[in-house]
């Protein structure tokens, strides 16, 4: 139920005994909910602004961008009651596409999104510095990837399974010594026998996306941060 709205250029139409809104204008619920914007037969629809009403009576912004039929659709902002804050694409309300999301215990996502999950390529970035660089799946990491250990100076680059990091090689990364806590020694050379052919010969590994991780993995995460 609407108890006020204020027109600019908002006019109304009826069709088939319904009344609907058009143009530009205000819409304020008794919920406290406030639309600034166009519409377009009765829907939020074009670029508009919503926001709700604080128990001091200020207006805090929930949302401003582009809407489709009531919905945020296209590029916009959302800011949530947490202190988390989104920039990027949507489709049908849901992040979708490329997008950045900043929490509010200040780690930070930048990269691909399905219906409000991580997927695809993307990287997230730990309070402490450390970040991931590579795919996600259903908000977790999945696939190829790297990690970036940068409190102890090592890149860790291999494959994750539903978060979980089940084959991997470890480097030491140009920067280690200046990390809070380095390793105290470059990290061994590997003495595994046949490790190359152990690795080859994994049903895991070889279902995995073909390419180099060190090459083609690396051109796409750099070309999109």
């Amino acid at each position: 139920m609407v108890f006020y709205y204020s027109p600019n250029v908002l006019s109304w139409s009826m069709s088939k005994e319904h009344f609907y809104l058009s143009g530009k204008g205000s819409f304020l619920t008794y919920t406290g909910k406030l639309y600034e914007g166009d519409w377009y037969k009765g829907f939020r629809h074009g670029y508009g602004t919503l926001s709700h009403r604080l128990d001091n009576g200020k207006l805090s912004i929930d949302y401003r961008g582009n809407w489709v039929r009531g919905k945020p659709e296209g590029i916009g902002w959302r800011y949530y009651a947490n202190g988390d804050v989104y920039f990027g694409f949507w489709k049908s309300g849901k992040k979708e596409g490329y997008g950045k999301l900043w929490y509010s215990d200040g780690t930070f996502y930048v990269g691909y999104w399905s219906k409000d999950q991580k997927c695809g390529l993307g990287m997230f970035i730990q309070v402490n510095g450390n970040r991931y660089e590579g795919n996600w799946e259903d908000n977790l990491k999945h696939g190829l990837g790297r990690f970036y250990h940068m409190n102890t100076g090592q890149l860790q680059e291999g494959c994750w399974v539903r978060d979980l990091c089940v084959t991997s090689k470890m480097v030491d990364i140009i920067i280690r010594q200046c990390c809070d806590q380095p390793t105290e020694y470059p990290i061994p050379e590997e003495q595994l026998r046949n490790s190359v052919n152990i690795l080859e010969e994994s049903d895991f590994w070889v279902r995995q996306k073909s390419g180099s991780i060190d090459n083609k993995l690396k051109y796409c995460l750099d070309q999109m941060f």
